[in-house]
């Protein structure tokens, strides 16, 4: 997600418009409060401070997510300007974003708003031929300043199979208020995992769940330093209906249930015609042993073109592939696409495979 959002912020940095200021009895009262928090003193390279950030997802019964988000930081340097932006994800098949609004307070008090019209949209997957994967996003880059203060709120709404939601404490900058809370319906649960920080334990009212963290230190840049993701403070939360639910809701209780479920998917996927198998027996005609089989298949699916076509994705259609049979006959498909033509030639030639799906991502 962050390689993402760089590539989206390359876009718009200097796409928003100019907005007309508006007086301070506009702003929300929580933009004005943030503006007014007395930050601590930070190392002289420090280029900005998250005032609040603070999400609040509800679950309706049904399984529709509504989601919301305040945000605001403070600028400490002229080089911090390119933090005064904001985003929303969203999906366009199954998702709509309600509210995007930003402001930016300077230090005379005196605000500027922008609405609806300075927003853009944007594929949020640009190395995909189309992809339902949204971001709409703000800027004030070209108007912050050291002293000022960018804030941004949005709601959205969306409709998943998926239980689960993550949030990112913070990122390289320092943080003053962290907070996530999580509402669902009668008889729902909720479970956390933590990442990179001791358990935070949730506090708990009714069917409420809110996790916070406080006066976050900025985390220096290095040289070769791994990636934020695995220094700074985030967590995984997964929410439960009752067994009895029809909301619709996927969950998984262990890695099995997600292999299970996976290849529901995949499975059926994994056909084979003539035209598949004749290519088969010709690609292993010459080879010597089951391993050369395997690398002469294989060496022939790396070269199928690879073109991401990604529709259905909060469905779980981001996880079927298309069937081997026409992935063979048009030669191009994605990752999974490719990975099922492989099980496909394999089976032709009485080799058992089966489908791991893994976050390329990680080193470890």
């Amino acid at each position: 997600m962050k390689s993402l959002l760089i590539t989206v912020v390359a876009l718009f940095a200097f796409a928003a418009p100019a907005s007309a200021a508006v007086t301070g009895d506009e702003t929300p009262v929580w933009v004005q409060q943030a503006a007014a928090i007395k930050v601590p003193t930070y190392e002289k390279d420090v280029p900005a401070v998250v005032l609040v950030n603070e999400k609040t997802t509800t679950i309706d019964s049904d399984g529709r997510i509504t989601e919301t988000l305040n945000y605001a930081v403070r600028i400490l340097l002229r080089e911090g300007r390119e933090f005064a932006r904001g985003h929303v994800f969203y999906h366009s098949d199954s998702g709509k974003v309600k509210e995007l609004h930003a402001w930016l307070v300077r230090p005379n008090n005196q605000t500027k708003r922008y609405g609806n019209d300075d927003t853009i949209d944007l594929a949020g997957a640009t190395n995909d031929v189309y992809n339902e994967y949204r971001v709409r996003a703000i800027s004030a880059t070209n108007d912050a300043d050291a002293g000022t203060v960018f804030a941004y709120s949005y709601s959205r709404e969306e409709r998943t199979v998926f239980s689960q939601d993550d949030w990112d404490f913070q990122d390289e900058l320092p943080v003053i208020s962290s907070r996530y809370t999580l509402t669902l319906p009668t008889g729902w649960h909720a479970e956390s995992v933590t990442f990179n920080h001791a358990n935070i334990e949730p506090r708990v009212n009714g069917t409420s769940y809110t996790w916070e963290l406080a006066n976050l230190a900025p985390i220096p840049p290095e040289p070769m330093s791994p990636k934020i993701t695995y220094l700074a403070p985030r967590m995984a939360v997964s929410y439960y209906p009752p067994a009895n639910s029809s909301s619709g809701i996927k969950t998984f209780a262990n890695w099995a249930d997600v292999a299970t479920w996976m290849s529901e998917l995949e499975d059926p996927q994994v056909q084979v015609d003539d035209a598949l198998s004749r290519k088969a027996y010709e690609l292993t005609a010459l080879a010597k042993t089951e391993f050369d089989k395997i690398r002469a298949i294989g060496t022939y699916v790396q070269n199928i073109q690879y073109i991401s076509i990604q529709t259905g994705l909060t469905r779980g259609g981001g996880y079927r592939p298309h069937s081997s049979t026409e992935v063979f006959a048009k030669s191009c498909g994605d990752c999974k696409d490719k990975a099922n033509v492989m099980r496909a030639m394999l089976k032709v030639i009485g080799i058992d495979s089966i489908p791991v799906s893994v976050y390329a991502g990680d080193p470890n």
